[in-house]
């Protein structure tokens, strides 16, 4: 997120439908589907879901943070891969008969809620924070979020939160990159009369923004996503994919 940009709103059921659809191997599908009808999809009013206990997060020098965090922005842009609407098992899916629709439906809502839940995020955050991971470049995100990691008590389980820092997203270079963004688009083409892109405004906005987070009244760190994975007594290190499940099914049902 930018300073100064439109904030990140939970979408409309509508624009939840349409990002989610788009998802590889039918899963999207059966999430968006199971969103419209209302049976199964559960949302809360929040985007994030708070824990009552204090969260305890490992040490980044503990050899299991490093494992995990040495993959989990890999694995966060694999599962964004996942939204490519051109891709061939994706649109394969539409030619399913409608009770292998609904079957995956049904699995793809359980799977999807199910993870959000432990990962203590709304399912439109989760979603739609996805969808946007295929505009931005990896390298330049791993400097802006910061990535923290809890075990969570069973199974082997940890989390690997991803928090952005909002001192790096308004730094100066971004706002730099802003501005000439800005200016290269449809409305300043049409508009050249009008500020839209002057990078002076745009940095002195950004520059407000790293002071009054400095000052305390803004948090520093605002989370954003967040994904699970298991580590067995040898050290080896698994990703939960959230959409397992209906890949799953998919491959069973294409065969």
């Amino acid at each position: 997120m930018q300073p100064n940009r439109p904030s990140k709103k939970i979408p409309s059921p509508q624009i939840i439908i349409a990002i989610s659809a788009l998802i590889l191997f039918g899963c999207g599908y059966c999430f968006s589907q199971s969103y419209k009808t209302g049976k199964t999809m559960k949302t809360t009013k929040s985007n994030i879901k708070t824990k009552k206990a204090a969260t305890v997060y490992l040490d980044k020098s503990d050899p299991k943070f490093i494992s995990i965090k040495g993959r989990a922005f890999s694995d966060l842009y694999e599962i964004a891969k996942e939204l490519d609407p051109e891709s061939e098992k994706n649109k394969s899916f539409a030619t399913w008969t409608e009770k292998k629709r609904n079957e995956c439906q049904a699995l793809g809502a359980e799977s999807i809620n199910d993870y959000a839940s432990q990962t203590h995020l709304g399912v439109g955050i989760f979603m739609t924070v996805l969808d946007g991971l295929g505009k931005t470049d990896q390298k330049k995100l791993e400097k802006e979020w910061d990535v923290r990691i809890q075990f969570l008590g069973v199974n082997n389980k940890y989390l690997a939160e991803f928090w952005e820092d909002g001192m790096e997203v308004s730094s100066e270079a971004n706002a730099v990159a802003y501005a000439d963004e800005l200016s290269k688009s449809e409305y300043a083409k049409k508009h050249p009369d009008s500020d839209v892109g002057n990078v002076e405004v745009i940095k002195k906005n950004y520059a407000d923004t790293r002071k009054t987070i400095k000052a305390g009244k803004k948090e520093r760190y605002t989370k954003l996503m967040a994904l699970l994975y298991t580590i067995d007594n040898g050290g080896a290190v698994t990703f939960i994919n959230p959409f397992q499940p209906s890949i799953d099914f998919f491959n069973k049902k294409s065969k």
